[in-house]
């Protein structure tokens, strides 16, 4: 048994109630018959109470469980997207970076066709220029003569040897400036043809540049749309967790509720169990209660024992109100002292449950309760009086239960005690 906050406490009254209304109406042998009768006429309201609660508790119980579940799930989903949207973020950031480089190389590119053209039609301009001179120069040797017949001319003109030598001067110029012209314009021409080369070198790496820059823009416009629609699904399933968060939380109110009015139900029933028992109990005295009871599993151990824990299946922070013992499938489970089962039941809480009466000692009331009981497993039926050490069941795994093992617990006058200070 184990008391849990808000909605799982519900469940936790159920059984609790069920422990405290059956176990209290106790019929010892030696009661007279008609009181036997009015207690089990008792016992049969307090059942039917236990069992109307224990159906509302369940539905509640498994909403809860559904609200939870789809709030986890809603909270999973929302982390995954978070991750995959920075993700997407990340590498948006990384593709603008490029791009941004992409397009500074581009723009680079751009710069030096630019400067190719510019430098292209320079070099065109020289070219022009120089075929101009190259063509006044001709214009001016057919006009005046051929070079080398001048200077037949001039030797035939002389009249002295220094006459000669200033003729032969004379044309060797005129030769040789017309021989540079005809350099520079093949100079000029070379010079256009490499320029006309960096062009189409220049126009080739801007082609591939914008080639580049184009497929960098088109992954970062891609990687936008992600972002964008991953932008979309979080704010999508922050919605979603909001609304798994408020229908749990109702939930629990309605819960809380219902667990208030069982609550006063629970304090009417067991007040007057009490009182039954006190007025027409079958007391016994014992010099100490510490270790009057065996414990209910030979050969065992204890796997977790009576205190504030996590639940191990639902993880809420709560009373483990029992020891639960090492108890593999099957384990015959004894009667840790003499007394009469007086309830048997299924809780999808506990599972299988057997609540056996052990009198009233020393002035309180002892009920030992067995849960997680094998189906169809039980071995006294509700009524008998059975011997210390005597088999009242198998050990199971029903109810919330993660594998077979017992589940016990000892209430002292309708609460849950810690069983090891009376087991022996």
């Amino acid at each position: 048994m184990r008391i849990f906050p808000r909605t799982v406490r519900r469940r936790v009254l159920a059984a609790t109630l069920a422990a405290t209304a059956v176990g209290g109406l106790t019929v010892p042998v030696a009661y007279a018959s008609d009181h036997s009768r009015h207690l089990k006429q008792q016992q049969k309201q307090a059942q039917q109470h236990v069992a109307t609660v224990q159906n509302d508790l369940d539905d509640s119980s498994a909403a809860l469980q559904k609200a939870t579940k789809q709030l986890a799930d809603a909270k999973a989903q929302l982390v995954k997207a978070q991750a995959h949207l920075a993700d997407v973020n990340g590498q948006l950031a990384t593709a603008k970076q490029v791009e941004a480089q992409a397009q500074a190389a581009l723009t680079q590119a751009q710069a030096a066709l630019t400067q190719a053209s510019a430098d292209l039609d320079a070099g065109q301009q020289a070219v022009d220029t120089q075929r101009d001179e190259v063509k006044q120069t001709v214009l001016s040797t057919y006009t005046a003569g051929d070079p080398a017949l001048l200077e037949v001319g001039q030797l035939l003109d002389a009249t002295s040897p220094s006459d000669i030598v200033r003729q032969l001067s004379y044309g060797q110029v005129v030769s040789t400036a017309e021989t540079n012209t005809y350099k520079a314009l093949q100079s000029a021409e070379v010079v256009l043809k490499v320029k006309k080369q960096n062009l189409a070198a220049a126009k080739e790496k801007v082609a591939e540049q914008e080639q580049v820059a184009a497929e960098h823009l088109t992954e970062v416009q891609d990687l936008q749309q992600q972002a964008t629609a991953a932008e979309t699904s979080v704010a999508g399933l922050v919605a979603q967790a909001a609304t798994a968060k408020a229908a749990a939380r109702q939930t629990r109110k309605d819960d809380e509720k219902q667990l208030q009015q069982a609550k006063s139900q629970e304090q009417k029933i067991t007040q007057q169990i009490l009182a039954d028992a006190a007025k027409h109990g079958n007391m016994r005295h014992v010099s100490s209660t510490s270790g009057m009871f065996q414990k209910p599993v030979a050969n065992t151990y204890i796997t977790s024992p009576y205190g504030w824990r996590i639940h191990p299946i639902y993880h809420y922070w709560g009373l483990h109100d029992g020891d639960d013992f090492h108890a593999p499938c099957g384990t015959h489970e004894v009667a840790v002292g003499t007394g009469r089962v007086v309830s048997e039941y299924y809780s999808s809480v506990w599972g299988n449950r057997l609540y056996l009466d052990l009198g009233t000692i020393n002035g309180a009331q002892y009920t030992a309760i067995y849960n997680h009981i094998e189906d169809g497993e039980y071995k006294a039926r509700v009524g008998q009086v059975v011997d210390q050490g005597q088999t009242i069941a198998l050990a199971g795994t029903t109810g919330w239960s993660t594998a077979c093992h017992l589940h016990f617990t000892i209430m002292k006058n309708g609460t849950a005690i810690d069983p090891m200070t009376v087991l022996g």
